[in-house]
């Protein structure tokens, strides 16, 4: 029985963990003006809300309440030093890193909870599916580390350069 609250606890940090890199994934997409960027974390935004909706609804049925310290400060975690950041240089693979950084945490997170052997089976699968599909969107994230181009790059004068006759 104690080993089923702790896998179950160990599920609520997971919970919480995906909660917060849906958030970085949001804050990025919003942040980045490179349209295939944008889309790409939009869209691993979207999947990191899927994995914390199914995480939440297995600890709903299983009798235990999900945790709810995410909920608590919503989009105010972003204190003022990321906000002065974002509007001093937007630095699409920063974000990228940081999200990149956040998965990999979770990814963490996910083998601890696999680890447990008294897992429900049908928690285990999509436990499996969703760490799978987070290490796909790591390669793809990738892609994108090819090179950072400036979003607005600075336009220095031509100079025509003179020869001496």
């Amino acid at each position: 029985m104690e080993n089923r609250y702790s896998s179950l606890s160990k599920l609520n940090q997971l919970l919480a963990a995906s909660f917060e890199a849906e958030r970085i994934y949001y804050n990025a997409s919003e942040d980045v003006q490179e349209v295939e960027l944008k889309r790409f974390l939009s869209h691993q935004s979207v999947n990191r809300n899927r994995f914390s909706h199914g995480i939440s609804e297995f600890l709903v049925q299983s009798g235990i309440e999900p945790g709810t310290k995410w909920a608590e400060k919503g989009n105010l975690t972003r204190d003022w030093m990321a906000e002065k950041k974002v509007l001093e240089k937007k630095r699409p693979l920063a974000y990228l890193r940081s999200c990149k950084i956040r998965d990999e945490k979770n990814l963490k997170l996910y083998a601890e909870v696999l680890e447990d052997k008294s897992l429900d089976p049908e928690l285990a699968r999509m436990l499996r599916r969703q760490s799978i599909s987070i290490k796909r969107s790591l390669m793809e994230a990738d892609k994108f580390n090819t090179g950072e181009v400036p979003m607005e790059p600075v336009r220095e004068p031509k100079v025509r350069k003179l020869r001496a006759i």
